[in-house]
């Protein structure tokens, strides 16, 4: 039989796991932020889009 303080250090390392997969809330400027740091890492690889 498991002890309690075992129950709940397996408890603690699921909701770990589980915060880790889930992502949290976006910021109001998330798509334009993604969008900037795309068009910084395509011009990093040497292809410049921005006129």
């Amino acid at each position: 039989m498991m002890k309690e303080s075992e129950k709940r250090k397996r408890q603690q390392e699921e909701t770990a796991r589980k915060a880790q997969r889930e992502p949290g809330p976006l910021s109001e400027t998330w798509s334009q932020d993604a969008q900037d740091e795309l068009e910084d890492f395509i011009e990093q690889q040497g292809i410049y889009i921005r006129q």
